[in-house]
């Protein structure tokens, strides 16, 4: 063999050499990250069946709770001055927090068919927004334009329900909140905007991870849930920064 060939083949060799050492590093690396993802969904499932049972337990008493409350609400704010009516108020919303806190785990523990039909989505906004905690002092302007579309109402009332609420707390009792709606042949757009100091760079990208929160009370699975709906319908859901934006894009059939 000449050193002509002899240089080729050589050439060939170790190029064939650096190939198999990339496809090697690209293969551990995808072992490493399903492995990973394996545990974490390991974990999360472990996770999942544990809070569904401690939730479990806690809903029924909580329930009577509730319901007593309600009951006894008309007597008793009948015979407390108005610092003591504040203190029974802020009880029952204690009462509702909780309540909140249990069907997230819940929700997050199972996850139920969809049942699609047609729903406008103005209807479902102006139905998210009687989950709305107290907006004094920020104003929420709602689309003008409608749309109808296929989907499973009830659940959606949750996902915006869910935005609209992270957007009040992160203006902190002053802002505006933009809801806008566009559309096209295939899909809808639901951007909801608020004026507040918009999120950290390190939180943006961890916003939509199980069990992730910066608030001081909560699950961190609202947004989880809201994602995992979004995509049951076929849609997705983002994050953007300044001004704050959420983007859910759903299909219209």
């Amino acid at each position: 063999m000449d050193n002509k060939k002899e240089k080729e083949l050589t050439d060939r060799l170790l190029k064939m050499e650096e190939q198999l050492v990339k496809q090697n590093e690209n293969l551990r690396s995808e072992i490493e990250s399903k492995s990973a993802e394996l545990v974490k969904s390991e974990r999360l499932a472990t996770i999942g069946t544990m809070a569904s049972r401690v939730a479990h337990d806690l809903k029924n008493p909580l329930t009577i709770m509730q319901t007593y409350s309600e009951m006894l609400t008309p007597e008793i704010l009948s015979k407390l001055d108005s610092k003591d009516k504040e203190k029974w108020f802020r009880l029952q919303n204690s009462i509702l927090d909780m309540k909140r806190i249990i069907e997230d785990v819940l929700d997050f523990a199972r996850t139920t068919e969809i049942k699609k039909q047609s729903e406008s989505i103005l209807s479902i906004l102006r139905l998210a927004m009687n989950h709305v905690k107290s907006t004094y002092g920020i104003i929420i302007n709602l689309p003008e334009n409608d749309v109808a579309f296929q989907c499973d109402a009830r659940k959606l009332e949750g996902v915006f329900s869910n935005l609209i609420n992270n957007a009040v707390q992160a203006l902190d009792g002053q802002g505006e909140i933009d809801i806008e709606v566009e559309s096209d042949s295939d899909n809808i757009i639901i951007k909801i905007k608020d004026s507040g100091p918009g999120i950290p760079k390190e939180n943006l990208e961890r916003i939509f991870e199980p069990m992730f929160t910066t608030k001081t009370t909560g699950t961190g699975l609202g947004l989880v849930i809201s994602k995992s709906i979004v995509e049951q319908h076929g849609g997705t859901i983002s994050v953007s920064n300044k001004p704050t934006t959420f983007t859910v894009t759903l299909p219209r059939k």
